[in-house]
């Protein structure tokens, strides 16, 4: 069984590589330096020539803001890319894994979002991440999965836990936090491991909720930081969305339902906790070592 991780460097592109090394399992890396996935000729040559039996797809446009001005491109990103990966695991023959998010849906809401519901998407980003939904499913639905995922950080590249980790190691400032937002701080290695396990299963192709279990804020979630980082949590300070401009509305609600791995015979991925206090440790120490 050979992988083929495009995105490579991003956080669940690494953290698949960890757990591909954990199981033993061959795996070949594409970086977007090294494979644009919007060059259909180049990528339609990459997947002839490499014959993975398994595709991540955790390429993305990612820039939420940008992708108001800039949809055409995010489009061709986020969604007429993964439609032409999908077409080829066709003819290919491989398994396609595509990484979508929370931003699928509105953001609107006061209970979990199913895996089933039918996507509402309030921004440009959004919209390009719910075509290529679309496009996957009307291109290849019976060798594709679509895993959303949300909130994600890691020791890898930049995230949110890294920042909070660094302001609270740093000078006794107070950091403005927001508070009026719900969702799922997601461990990248344990999203990687989960997706690992659902091709080992041999599970059915679908939408699957990538998220750790539970909800929290922005600001709890720092607060929580704090806390294992051995500072005051009392320096995060609760802040409203509508404090800071931004060109994309955020998501108020994005808690995200979880019932498609229990229907498939597996476990969702433990709570957010408990994931941070495993994550913790590793994540302090690169915190560290990039600040020598």
């Amino acid at each position: 069984m050979r992988w083929l991780i495009l995105g490579a460097n991003g956080q669940l592109g690494q953290a698949l590589q960890e757990e591909l090394i954990s199981r033993d399992i061959e795996y070949i890396t594409r970086s977007h330096s090294q494979l644009d996935i919007t060059n259909e000729e180049g990528t339609i040559a990459s997947l002839k020539l490499l014959k993975p039996d398994v595709v991540v797809n955790a390429a993305a446009w990612t820039n939420v803001n940008l992708a108001e001005k800039e949809e055409r491109l995010a489009f061709s990103v986020n969604g007429l890319a993964p439609a032409m990966i999908a077409s080829q695991s066709q003819s290919l023959g491989f398994k396609f894994i595509h990484i979508s998010t929370d931003y699928v849906f509105s953001g609107n809401a006061q209970t979990p979002w199913q895996e089933d519901q039918t996507t509402c998407p309030a921004t440009a980003y959004g919209r390009s991440k719910a075509e290529g939904e679309r496009l996957i499913a009307k291109s290849n639905s019976a060798n594709s999965y679509i895993i959303r995922t949300a909130w994600l950080y890691s020791r890898f590249q930049n995230n949110f836990a890294k920042t909070m980790i660094r302001l609270a190691l740093g000078e006794s400032k107070r950091v403005e936090v927001v508070n009026d937002q719900l969702g799922q701080p997601t461990y990248a290695i344990d999203l990687a491991a989960h997706i690992t396990k659902l091709i080992e299963l041999n599970s059915n192709p679908g939408t699957y909720h990538g998220t750790n279990a539970g909800q929290t804020t922005w600001y709890q979630f720092a607060r929580e930081l704090f806390s294992l980082a051995g500072a005051d949590p009392d320096r995060v300070i609760p802040v409203r969305s509508d404090q800071y401009s931004q060109p994309a509305q955020r998501p108020t609600y994005s808690v995200l339902g979880h019932e498609r791995w229990s229907n498939e015979g597996m476990k969702p991925m433990r709570h957010w906790k408990d994931a941070l206090a495993d994550a913790f440790p590793a994540i302090l120490s690169q915190v560290k070592l990039e600040r020598l």
